[in-house]
């Protein structure tokens, strides 16, 4: 396998390349414009914005790769649309480049569940509900991929479901910051379940997709995350436990939604990174399970390596290392 890795320089990116390093799989490179957060990465780095078409085209076919996963995105909460032309601009470019290039076996393009609003369940691969311009970025990637006919090779689109762990960026890094301070509480009496991705299980998943190929995976959009959800709270006391040797303390809904409201209006007065506001309450008390939409990658990746607990304890580890809690 030669492995072409677009953004390997991200969160997602930063994991999948360690793998492959650790796998001994030396016919790998990393397509990003910013240079490689973890420096052992350096001699896979090739600098290139995915917007360069021409130099784009140059390092894809001068490597002459197997496979591709195309991680390279931009993020954000932007509502101008033109701030996100790589997550379109660079699928399209990546597709025309393809073209041209006879030794390519299967590509995975990276999407986000955010083609649809939370909670919402899609009835079909093309069952868009967009409620973010990111989001409607990532739609419309998706359907230049989905645009294209009589491909030389196989290609599957995942849409990572709340992905964590090592490397890891906003807003967990705040989530692990909080409870290592001391100031992350329990919303009341009752907690609720979630959809989490450990990366690295994430990162087995991708591997298997393209290891695998099968029919199941073959031109069609599959989420990936872990199988089984976790309740908030023994999330957050497992994460507490770990840091502090402490359960996660309870605070009154009613006084949360108090804290909530202070919290807009210190967000309305400039205050970027505000602990918690009410937007974010309500993230934190809505149940977002997917289980179902996770059966085709259960079935392609089989036992995932990583419980939860595992988890939390590996990205703590590094956490520390890297001086962030």
């Amino acid at each position: 396998m030669r492995i072409l890795v677009t953004g390997g320089s991200g969160f997602i990116g930063t994991n999948y390349m360690d793998f492959l390093v650790q796998k001994d799989i030396e016919a790998l490179i990393n397509i990003d414009f910013k240079p490689p957060r973890n420096k052992e990465h350096s001699k896979y780095w090739r600098d290139c914005d995915i917007l360069n078409k021409p130099k784009f085209e140059e390092i894809v076919k001068n490597f002459s790769p197997t496979h591709i996963v195309h991680l390279a995105a931009t993020c954000g909460l932007s509502t101008d649309i033109s701030d996100f032309v790589a997550n379109i601009g660079g699928v399209k470019n990546l597709l025309d480049i393809l073209d041209g290039i006879s030794s390519v076996k299967h590509v995975i393009f990276t999407s986000s569940l955010l083609v649809c609003e939370p909670g919402y369940i899609p009835k079909n691969d093309t069952d868009y509900r967009p409620y973010t311009v990111y989001g409607e970025s990532k739609m419309l990637g998706e359907k230049i991929v989905r645009s294209r006919e009589n491909l030389a090779y196989t290609w599957t689109i995942i849409r990572p479901i709340s992905i964590w762990g090592p490397w890891i960026v906003e807003p967990f890094t705040n989530f692990f910051k909080l409870i290592s301070k001391g100031l992350y509480f329990h919303i009341g009496s009752g907690c609720c379940l979630r959809t989490f991705g450990y990366v690295e299980n994430t990162i087995f998943q991708i591997q298997q997709i393209l290891l695998k190929s099968v029919e199941s995976s073959n031109n069609k959009t599959v989420y990936v995350s872990d199988n089984t959800p976790i309740d908030l709270c023994d999330f957050a006391d497992e994460v507490g436990r770990v840091i502090n040797g402490k359960k996660i303390r309870h605070m009154p809904l009613a006084v949360v939604k108090v804290v909530a409201k202070i919290g807009d209006l210190l967000k309305i007065l400039g205050w970027k990174n505000v602990p918690l506001t009410s937007f974010r309450l309500k993230n934190m008390q809505t149940e977002l399970v997917y289980t179902d939409l996770l059966k085709p990658i259960a079935e392609i990746s089989g036992p995932l390596p990583y419980d939860y607990k595992s988890g939390v304890a590996r990205t703590v580890k590094w956490l520390r290392k890297e001086k962030i809690i």
